[in-house]
């Protein structure tokens, strides 16, 4: 590897980019977005060069604003057979030099790789192949596999929900009432990133990062919503916004004292019938794999899967 060279784009070298060779005939790695609608930094855009040909690539992606990657959404470790070891040397080269020492995610991590995947990429021998060169890659570069994440999609033609009937639902601008509420679901969460996040900061200091995170989105907090029963007792919480690109739920949750009685599935209606109101012509969302019953209720509602995602951190 003597003869590779490793280094981020300039400005205006886009081109250079897409000159890598095709993209996976799998699917695999395909955001589903055009690449010019993500704004993408050229400082970000990491490529491999063989003299003048591109042969891995690796795309670092943030919100419009931010200082500093949120995540890795776009590895290319090339086709050759020394793939896997270009692939991870590329990976530390650009970890290195984007990861300084005041560097601070949201999470205060490192960029997570999110590997955009088929739905079916489980039942197909090319994308498992492509994963497998993906993940193998990012492991020898020191990233480790955390989750795997159902991509969700609704638009208005999938027919938008009843709003419930058994609910009610107030501005959720409280922060106390927000951060304790929060607390009380987390501690029973399903979802991977609140169980590791638990493991390592506490119930309070991730609800409170919860808030924060989700306040920090494009959308603001204006959408947010307490969920009170009959008996006026707070229920849950539903935390709609907007990303970068696209309408979508923030957080969702059930108080645990009042799970089993399908209250993911009103606060998701809510959810599509404010977005509605707006106009919004679509909203994208995605839940943990492993999270059988957001899923379940995401598919009540009428969300599609649309594709997974590997998560490695």
């Amino acid at each position: 590897m003597s003869d590779l060279f490793f280094r981020p784009l300039e400005a205006g070298e886009f081109d250079l980019f897409h000159s890598y060779g095709p993209r996976p005939a799998s699917g695999v790695g395909a955001r589903g977005i055009p690449f010019d609608k993500l704004g993408y930094r050229p400082d970000w855009l990491w490529v491999a060069l063989r003299g003048d040909e591109v042969v891995a690539r690796a795309a670092f992606w943030g919100p419009p604003g931010s200082e500093h990657p949120f995540s890795l959404d776009w590895f290319d470790p090339g086709t050759g057979p020394d793939r896997i070891e270009i692939g991870a040397a590329l990976l530390r080269a650009a970890y290195a030099a984007l990861v300084t020492p005041e560097y601070s995610s949201p999470a205060g991590e490192r960029p997570d790789f999110h590997l955009f995947l088929p739905a079916d990429w489980h039942e197909r021998p090319d994308a498992v192949a492509d994963v497998a060169d993906r993940v193998t890659a990012a492991e020898k570069a020191g990233l480790r596999h955390s989750v795997e994440r159902l991509n969700l999609r609704w638009i208005p033609e999938y027919g938008l929900p009843p709003r419930s009937t058994r609910l009610t639902f107030t501005p959720a601008d409280d922060d106390e009432v927000v951060v304790d509420l929060l607390a009380r679901i987390t501690e029973g969460s399903l979802d991977a990133w609140d169980r590791r996040t638990l493991a390592e900061k506490g119930v309070r200091e991730t609800a409170k990062g919860t808030l924060v995170d989700v306040a920090g989105f494009p959308g603001g907090r204006g959408r947010w919503r307490l969920a009170h029963d009959a008996s006026g007792d707070l229920v849950g919480i539903v935390m709609p916004t907007r990303n970068s690109t696209f309408a979508t739920i923030g957080y969702i949750g059930v108080d645990p004292a009042h799970r089993g009685h399908g209250y993911s599935d009103d606060l998701v209606a809510e959810t599509l019938h404010i977005f509605t109101s707006e106009g919004e012509p679509e909203v994208r969302d995605s839940t943990d794999v492993g999270n059988t019953p957001m899923a379940a209720s995401f598919a009540r509602i009428g969300y599609r899967v649309v594709g997974r995602r590997l998560i490695m951190i």
